[in-house]
């Protein structure tokens, strides 16, 4: 096969222990595609513990065409084996392989001074069974270790081994540049920057599995663009933290997983009943519990819809794709101030530690602050939770002249004023109301479900499981992908569900949690297509199960 050719794909799989460099290996073979002007995907598969597991992979799809998943799942176009584990294990898949049982990978690395860098030898066989050259590979590891001695020794290894996997191999493929270099980020990395992109000015997070890559890239990145990055002692802080910075008038947010999003669930109502714009990016994996940490899951669904106890609005956006997650980002800044409610960004494992080629588009970056007061007013007059009829009450923040008001998660009058030591029902029905028609102002803005193809059978997915689902395409499967979960929008997409013969519901999940909400909306859901044990779905499965 010719990767230059129209509509192809090549499949790499490089497997080995944790600590034998298959990240870094995965990486940089994909920023060097993505260098070349290929859309890549990429996405690896990791146990909990630093060294160990021998034989997690690393899968990276290289397209001609623009891609949204990893691909196939049992099979693959190339295996790089690290190990004899690795090798036995993953060997069944592949087509072409390269090991130590075709290119010393050890003896090369270990002439150049370390063993360590057979990862790197391993780079070197396969530029020469793609018919790449080496020096595409040399620069990136020219740009990963800087100039000196390391990225000498390892461009050493990479030439050696490339030399004498010439000799052993037939090229399969014929790479060269395509096009222009394109973007390459995580899921993680799309919502930090869109994030940053949204005014975002505080963030505060306690490190959690798959969440923690984007306090990463915000610690390192996020101070040149004046944004304060904390990490706090738990995360309880790390809310009320991000509440007090968003009530000063501040644009902030927290991110976790699934049991750090347990600690938050009291201050989450807090700032419902304070009114006050929040986002919690909530990355999920496997549980209950520590559960998987580095699996992937989507069953924080449910606690989403009603993290905090009592009833109060919010908004759940679950980007589809990885480029998606710039924008949705953004979109939960400007729901959050417009509406004066705490927003969730709700992902997982797979969409945040996945990397795939992005277009950055900075014109869809607008920043809507909604009803804040910036001019003086009179403080006899000023109320801070007033009636409105649309729910959205003039917002004042610290040191706006006249803007004193009492904030508190009691139940409270117009001004602030706690209720809760008389019985005044007639105050208490009008706020709740107030604060609860918000909900059909914020579903007029939430976007309806991307409705694809068609077909009897309409398979609907949300969030991340809407990747695979892009993928397809063709095979007489429509498709119907959820961003912006609640609240629901109205709209033809439930008619349209409900006049296909079949409606098929994905998600990884046990129970089928999307399911049971769509046929609490009125969908006639037909059946369940589920994964509930840390893996994403995949072309080939999704073609066999639908």
């Amino acid at each position: 096969m010719k990767i230059d050719s129209l509509n192809v794909e090549l499949t790499i799989r490089i497997s080995g222990a944790q600590g034998e460099g298959v990240e870094t290996t995965g990486r940089t073979l994909a920023t060097v595609f993505a260098k070349l002007g290929y859309h890549v995907f990429a996405y690896r598969q990791y146990g909990s513990i630093i060294k160990g597991n021998p034989a997690m992979f690393y899968q990276i799809r290289i397209s001609d065409r623009k891609i949204y998943s990893h691909g196939r799942w049992r099979t693959y176009d190339v295996l790089i084996a690290l190990n004899d584990t690795a090798l036995a294990q993953h060997r069944g898949g592949a087509k072409y392989v390269v090991s130590e049982k075709e290119i010393p990978l050890t003896d090369i690395a270990a002439k150049h001074g370390n063993k360590i860098m057979k990862n790197t030898a391993a780079l070197g066989a396969l530029a020469a069974l793609l018919n790449l050259s080496p020096k595409y590979v040399a620069e990136q590891l020219t740009k990963e270790f800087g100039e000196g001695k390391v990225a000498e020794a390892n461009i050493a290894v990479l030439e050696d081994a490339w030399r004498a996997a010439q000799a052993k191999y037939s090229p399969i493929a014929d790479v060269e540049r395509v096009g222009e270099p394109r973007l390459l980020m995580s899921g993680a990395e799309a919502l930090a920057v869109g994030a940053v992109m949204a005014g975002m000015k505080f963030y505060a997070a306690y490190p959690m599995t798959p969440a923690s890559p984007m306090l990463h890239w915000l610690a390192q990145w996020g101070p040149k663009f004046g944004v304060a990055v904390v990490q706090p002692e738990d995360e309880i802080a790390a809310i009320n933290m991000a509440i007090g910075a968003a009530y000063a008038g501040v644009r902030a947010a927290t991110g976790t997983s699934g049991g750090g999003f347990d600690l938050m669930h009291e201050a989450f109502g807090l700032a419902a009943m304070i009114e006050t714009p929040v986002v919690v990016f909530l990355a999920q994996r496997g549980g209950p519990s520590t559960g998987l940490p580095t699996e992937t899951e989507q069953s924080d669904l449910l606690m989403a819809l009603s993290p905090a106890h009592g009833e109060y609005p919010h908004a759940v956006i679950a980007p589809r794709h990885i480029e998606e997650g710039l924008y949705a980002a953004a979109k939960a800044f400007n729901i959050a101030e417009k509406y004066q409610v705490p927003v969730i960004v709700l992902t997982d494992l797979y969409f945040n530690e996945s990397l795939n080629t992005v277009e950055f588009d900075p014109g869809r970056f607008k920043i809507e602050r909604g009803e804040l007061l910036n001019a003086p007013v009179l403080w006899e007059e000023y109320k801070r939770y007033k009636i409105t009829e649309n729910g959205i009450s003039p917002r004042a923040i610290p040191g706006t002249p006249g803007g004193m008001h009492i904030a508190t998660s009691d139940e409270h009058d117009e001004k602030g004023d706690v209720i809760t030591d008389t019985h005044r029902p007639e105050i208490r029905k009008a706020m709740h109301r107030k604060r609860m028609v918000k909900l059909e102002k914020i579903a007029e803005e939430m976007e309806l479900p991307d409705l694809r193809g068609g077909g009897e059978v309409v398979a609907a997915a949300w969030g991340s499981t809407s990747m695979p689902l892009m993928d397809i395409g063709g095979n007489g499967v429509g498709v119907a992908l959820f961003r912006d979960i609640y609240p629901l929008p109205d709209g033809g997409w439930k008619a349209a569900l409900n006049g296909a013969k079949e409606v098929v519901v994905v998600e990884v999940n046990y129970r089928g949690q999307f399911a049971d909400y769509l046929a609490s909306k009125g969908v006639k859901v037909s059946r369940k297509v589920l994964k509930w044990w840390g893996e994403p779905f995949s072309i080939d499965e999704l073609a066999e199960w639908l």
